[in-house]
């Protein structure tokens, strides 16, 4: 380490008046994508279940003979329909992932822009739907895949999230190891 020139100080972010926080380099001090990536999911899917549940009736098919179309249903159970009844599991769950995300609000900021989007992308489809079972008693699921369950925005949005999470974990165990 090369010795400090007169007048420069050592970085040393514990030792700095507001502490650690000092340096939340990537976006700031505010997790800003993580923010955007969250709103957007929730409106989205929030805008994506009204016009479903406004303009279908109930297990009304779009598209039908697309790859990719909108069935209407309804779901009690988690994403893909596991686990149906249970509905006060599926709100302390979201619970809990908003809480652990408050908790680490200000350091998601310190995170690479990918990361802090798929954190919101986490945040804004477990809010999205933890309303929906709140307000409703389940929730509305309209994309339906070949072979695949169907499913809504804010599932897209848990998914993804998870996946970018589990991709970041790999990541930082393969660098700090």
């Amino acid at each position: 380490m090369r010795p400090l020139q007169r007048g420069q100080a050592r970085l040393n972010p514990t030792r700095h008046p507001r502490g650690p926080w000092k340096d939340l380099s990537r976006t700031g001090s505010w997790p800003f994508w993580t923010a955007l990536a969250g709103i957007a999911v929730f409106l989205l899917d929030r805008v994506t279940k009204y016009w479903v549940s406004h303009s279908l009736n109930l297990g009304q098919e779009l598209w039908s003979h697309w790859p990719v179309h909108i069935l209407y249903t309804i779901n009690r159970g988690a994403a893909f329909s596991i686990l149906p009844d249970a509905d006060w599991l599926f709100l302390v769950v979201a619970l809990g992932v908003v809480l652990a995300i408050g908790w680490r609000w200000r350091l998601l900021a310190r995170q690479p822009a990918w990361t802090q989007a798929g954190v919101g992308l986490l945040l804004g489809g477990a809010v999205a739907n933890a309303v929906d079972r709140f307000t409703q008693g389940y929730v509305v699921d309209f994309i339906q895949l070949p072979h695949w369950p169907v499913f809504n925005v804010a599932d897209s949005g848990i998914t993804i999230g998870v996946v970018a999470l589990v991709i970041r974990i790999v990541i930082a165990g393969r660098t700090s190891g």
